[in-house]
């Protein structure tokens, strides 16, 4: 009888793996829930220095995991929401050290959203915000009126 002699070969085989997914960008650290009102109201006053009107300061905590809070101003022109949109932003970075984590609608100024993961800043052109109207969208949060406030009279002496 005759000897066979089976012979090993090995079959290498090739997996093509997917490439892996970008790595998400590391989330914003998020302030105190106790501050984070108090910085809300500060980048709304920052609007008010850029002469936003009817700023609306809008507690959102409960309704929406989100964010906790959203203010919504308005502009009469689309060089002022710019302007308003840009002092929110540089104020925040330069006294406060928060850079927004996204922007957006900078192409049309009709309405700039600049979000800072804790509370999110809408600046509307007039026209705009009476389009999509999110105070009623977001009807069931407590809101509350951002005004200037009256610089103090100031005394005035008589001269006798």
């Amino acid at each position: 009888m005759a000897k066979t002699t089976k012979s090993k070969t090995t079959v290498k085989t090739t997996t093509t793996r997917k490439p892996r997914a970008a790595a998400k960008p590391a989330s914003k650290p998020r302030v105190p829930k106790d501050t984070a009102k108090l910085i809300a109201k500060q980048a709304a006053d920052y609007a008010l220095e850029k002469k936003a009107t009817h700023i609306k300061l809008l507690d959102v905590r409960s309704i929406t995991p989100i964010t906790d809070f959203f203010i919504i101003c308005s502009a009469s022109s689309d060089l002022q929401v710019k302007a308003i949109a840009e002092n929110v932003i540089v104020k925040m970075r330069e006294e406060k050290g928060m850079s927004p984590w996204k922007s957006e609608g900078w192409d049309s100024l009709q309405w700039v959203i600049i979000d800072f993961v804790d509370f999110v800043v809408h600046v509307f052109r007039d026209t705009a915000r009476e389009f999509y109207h999110l105070e009623r969208l977001w009807a069931d949060a407590p809101m509350e009126a951002v005004e200037d406030k009256p610089a103090p009279a100031k005394r005035r002496v008589k001269k006798a």
